[in-house]
């Protein structure tokens, strides 16, 4: 039996703060890629549905840690992806790299901003719909842990700076990554 070596394989990284809009963009782009979506809230979401004793501090990084693995399966099996969440400045980029190094898979990002009161706005509306209590919770964005991703991560691979107060960003990331994938 012949052994097909997959063809190597691309990581969309949608980054950015809370409320930025990188779920509603990654989601979109999965969709019109037909790539698969891994994304932290989900697997936290089925953690705390299922272990309701564990503390947000066990179930931020075991999410975490699922989301890597997952994305590793994918990108290992030359299947691209668009991964998401809020990730940690000089803590998720050599996670990624990981991912990128083992699997042949290159990588591009796309980072999601919008002014503070906006991302508070957004963030705050959520709160208030008590859908994710466990994922949405009260909090200021003027408070944020030091290595929130006010920045874009540092990766070796194209960047797109996304405002997504800007009603044309979708259209925006999509013309982009198509250009960036030869599409």
């Amino acid at each position: 039996m012949k052994t097909v070596k997959p063809t190597p394989a691309t990581l969309l990284v949608v980054s950015g703060l809370p409320a930025s809009g990188k779920t509603t963009l990654g989601t979109a782009l999965a969709r019109r890629l037909g790539w698969p979506l891994v994304s932290k809230d989900e697997y936290k979401e089925i953690l705390h549905d299922h272990l309701p004793a564990l503390t947000r501090a066990q179930a931020g990084p075991l999410s975490f840690e699922i989301m890597y693995h997952v994305a590793g399966t994918v990108l290992a099996a030359g299947i691209s992806a668009v991964l998401e969440t809020h990730f940690y400045l000089g803590v998720s980029e050599p996670k990624i790299r990981a991912l990128t190094e083992a699997s042949g898979a290159s990588v591009l990002q796309v980072y999601c901003s919008a002014p503070l009161p906006e991302l508070q706005r957004r963030h705050d509306a959520r709160v208030a719909l008590g859908e994710h209590p466990h994922i949405h919770q009260t909090y200021s964005m003027t408070a944020l842990p030091p290595r929130a991703c006010t920045e874009p991560l540092a990766l070796d691979g194209p960047l797109l700076r996304l405002d997504t107060t800007d009603e044309t960003a979708q259209v925006q990331a999509w013309e982009w990554l198509q250009l960036q994938l030869g599409t």
